[in-house]
């Protein structure tokens, strides 16, 4: 017992040999501080893809679920945003939407407020001070029309039969069929796109009314444009469509010049026209194969592409072409033009699809041709 004591003793006098560093008078240890953020940061290239008239689905698909979503009031959406640096504030940013029903009518980022514009309907009791704004019948068919086309657009299926009559009887099958028909063909599609055009409403009392106009319909697997005519009735203040009826395909200016090339390629093409076309579809199924050597080899010498050296857009080309797992490029209502013996302009519209990006473009080709081959020297390419 006594050894343990002694030996306590050396212990607690060694340990009396250790300070502390010294400090200046005065100065604390401060706690680290980590950075906080909290909240929805909105980037500028969020902000520019919001647009009004936008449906509470694509709003969420561009900037995720808000910060604040009052359950009492469903029409606003707040993202805010906050950065905490060593504990202070030190940046900050707010977006407030508002909806009216399932579109975006208005943005509110603090600095700039964007309004749709909003047709006003007639008050209950108008004022001599402030007349009552009349709201023509036409103005809320034709909102109820296009609100269908949008919802078909963006692929809503709910919105989009709930366009309809409980009463409206398609033609040839059961509504039951019909639903289903039309849930399968909304769901298939990666995207669909409907324009309307030409649009005529004729109103036959302040409860009926009938639309006719232009269809353009287009998807990743099918487009067509149809002559359309819908019935529609006001049920509780809003118009529905109580029959439908699909006229013949509208010929296009584009479907009338495919039927002018077509008759033009009737007629019998010179060698060189034949050797210009086949460099063209060479170039096509290369690019559709992801044969970035073929690919390449389709573009001569003197070729340069545009704001890029060569050699740093063949390495784009490249990287482009690898990285997509499946390539389509589609040449139609092609056009040749021959200059001379050796130099050849040709004009189509090219419908590229990938697994992640599809378009379609109005290009033209400069060939020019290098021993028995047509290479490509120049090219432009209009949306």
């Amino acid at each position: 017992m006594r050894t343990k004591l002694i030996l306590t003793s050396v212990l607690l006098a060694s340990c009396s040999d250790f300070s502390m560093p010294s400090m200046p008078s005065g100065t604390l240890l401060a706690p680290y501080k980590m950075d906080i953020r909290q909240g929805n940061y909105i980037t500028p290239e969020m902000r520019e893809k919001l647009k009004l008239g936008m449906q509470k689905s694509q709003v969420h698909y561009v900037l995720g679920t808000p910060m604040i979503n009052d359950a009492f009031h469903g029409n606003r959406w707040d993202y805010v945003y906050r950065l905490e640096h060593h504990g202070e504030v030190v940046e900050k940013q707010r977006l407030t939407l508002h909806f009216d029903g399932d579109n975006l009518v208005k943005i509110d980022d603090g600095k700039t407020v964007e309004t749709a514009p909003v047709i006003e309907k007639q008050a209950t009791e108008p004022t001599a001070s402030k007349p009552a704004v009349k709201v023509e019948p036409e103005a809320d068919v034709l909102k109820s029309v296009q609100g269908w086309a949008t919802a078909w657009s963006a692929k809503n299926a709910r919105d989009y039969l709930a366009a309809y009559t409980a009463e409206f009887k398609p033609g040839g099958m059961s509504r039951e069929a019909w639903e289903a028909q039309r849930l399968d063909r909304i769901s298939k599609p990666k995207a669909i796109e409907v324009a309307l055009s030409d649009i005529n409403v004729s109103m036959e009392d302040d409860n009926h009314a009938t639309v006719s106009f232009t269809q353009d319909y287009r998807s990743d697997n099918y487009r067509d444009q149809v002559e359309k005519t819908l019935q529609l009735v006001n049920q509780s203040g809003r118009w529905l469509i109580a029959g439908e009826q699909a006229g013949k395909a509208v010929k296009t200016k584009a479907k009338a010049q495919a039927d002018d090339l077509a008759k033009a390629d009737a007629r019998p093409v010179s060698a060189n026209q034949q050797a210009v076309q086949d460099a063209i579809k060479h170039w096509a199924d290369a690019w559709s194969a992801r044969d970035t050597g073929k690919y390449l080899d389709s573009y001569g010498a003197t070729f340069k592409p545009k704001e890029i050296d060569k050699a740093a857009w063949e390495t784009q080309r490249k990287e482009r072409i690898g990285k997509a797992h499946s390539i389509a490029v589609k040449v139609s209502e092609l056009k040749i033009k021959l200059h001379d013996d050796s130099h050849a302009s040709a004009t189509f519209m090219q419908d590229f699809r990938s697994d992640s990006h599809k378009d379609r473009t109005r290009k033209t080709l400069l060939l020019e041709k290098t021993g028995d081959a047509w290479l490509i020297v120049a090219e432009q390419a209009m949306k």
